[in-house]
């Protein structure tokens, strides 16, 4: 099995494309308020945020390559990783290709076959999809903050001997920091325990969508950067 050894493995990427990705969802946050707060490009800003728009589509990409991507190095490091990393791994992907899933309804709006009567009175919004129906509560920003704060205990564990082979990079950290602060603002202007002008709700709101991108691109970056790590173990034993 793979060991850790007391020596540093770097995941041989440039630093100005580690500094890019520590960046992004900085950048990619402020130009989406930009948007959504800007009369000028408001329009545009929730026309991004739409069914089966940019947003949406490019969530579904990062999720379902990450999930793929994810499974296939895990099978692949079977023989090198021990039994927990292996489960976790594959769990993660399991859930990353659902996810992906079901942020495009299953294919509903692709292929546009009808929701069973009986789920779609069940469903918040008449769709196939599992997180909308009415068990959720209409609460699926406790699942994102959820997301990063698992995230953000895996880059503080990181060094931790039996979190090494699953912790998070820490040049996530930026990314899960913003999708736990998005998540919490969401919550609590749902929960009435802060006030926003009603000029505002709708574009708080809409950035749920930009979380669930974010998510998408951060799992996708955790999976590659860590197999990548990983990787670069085996080939120093």
């Amino acid at each position: 099995m793979l060991s850790i050894s007391k020596s540093v493995v770097s995941y041989n990427i440039p630093k100005k494309v580690l500094q890019i990705i520590i960046i992004t969802p900085i950048i990619m946050t402020l130009c989406f308020l930009i948007f959504i707060i800007n009369p000028a490009t408001k329009s545009f800003g929730f026309w991004l945020v739409s069914e089966n728009r940019p947003i949406e589509i490019f969530t579904f990409i990062f999720l379902i390559i990450g999930g793929l991507f994810g499974a296939y190095n895990s099978f692949k490091l079977r023989k090198y990783l021990e039994s927990g990393p292996l489960i976790f791994y594959g769990i993660f992907s399991f859930f990353l290709i659902i996810v992906a899933m079901e942020e495009i309804a299953w294919g509903q709006w692709f292929f546009h076959f009808e929701t069973p009567t009986e789920w779609a009175k069940m469903n918040r919004q008449g769709e196939t999809t599992l997180h909308n129906l009415e068990i959720m509560g209409g609460h699926n920003e406790i699942l994102r903050i959820i997301f990063g704060l698992g995230g953000i205990i895996g880059v503080v564990l990181r060094n931790h001997p039996k979190i090494k082979k699953i912790g998070a990079p820490k040049i996530l950290a930026s990314w899960f920091l913003i999708i736990v602060f998005m998540g919490f603002i969401d919550f609590m202007e749902g929960e009435g325990w802060i006030q926003i002008s009603d000029n505002y709700v709708h574009e708080i709101r809409s950035t749920s969508e930009l979380v669930e991108l974010l998510i998408g691109i951060s799992s996708f970056l955790y999976l590659f950067l860590n197999f990548r790590y990983l990787k670069q173990l085996i080939k120093t034993q």
